[in-house]
């Protein structure tokens, strides 16, 4: 059981790094033709899914997840 939880928290950290790294390369593509480094809908988006999935722990996991790609180092 231990190693189950184990093995998902492995998944769950490298797929944030997988969504950190796209949120990045849309930023950069953003900001490249002229736009804003975040686009405030669909930040609210992705806050509405995660609540909608979540219930209000969602609103805050979403808002720590929308932040990576500014808090983490590039790898």
């Amino acid at each position: 059981m231990p190693d189950d939880i184990a093995t998902l928290d492995r998944q769950i950290i490298r797929l944030l790094g997988r969504r950190t790294a796209a949120a990045r390369q849309q930023i950069h593509a953003r900001v490249a033709s002229g736009g804003s480094r975040t686009s405030l809908a669909e930040e609210n988006l992705v806050i509405d899914r995660y609540r909608e999935e979540l219930g209000r722990p969602g609103v805050n996991l979403a808002l720590l997840v929308l932040g990576l790609p500014e808090r983490l180092p590039a790898r």
